[in-house]
């Protein structure tokens, strides 16, 4: 009897601690392109100087429409972008990843 309570009890601390994992992992890509997007739409000043001193900022797992987005509306500053993993739907609606070497 014991040892099935404990199994029940572990299944289901199991259960939470996966919930809990993919809910952190999908605010955590929500948060990052919200992060993303105010960086390459809403530069503060601080990051045009960083930027006009030559820092680089890397930009991960973006979709390719504001990759897009980017290069046009932001050209003068594409020499300190770098988007790694871009993400792409296709015409049938299957997502790819860019395999750019950069895992």
């Amino acid at each position: 009897m014991n040892t099935q309570i404990h199994n029940n009890y572990t299944a289901t601390v199991k259960t939470i601690l996966i919930a809990s994992l993919l809910t952190l992992t999908a605010t955590s890509a929500f948060a990052d392109n919200r992060f993303y997007n105010k960086l390459l739409f809403t530069p503060s000043d601080s990051m045009l100087r960083a930027e006009s001193r030559g820092r680089i900022m890397i930009y991960d797992g973006m979709d390719n429409e504001t990759v897009e987005r980017a290069m046009d509306e932001q050209f003068n500053r594409i020499d300190n972008m770098m988007f790694t993993r871009i993400h792409h739907v296709q015409d049938n609606g299957e997502e790819y990843v860019d395999d750019d070497g950069c895992d």
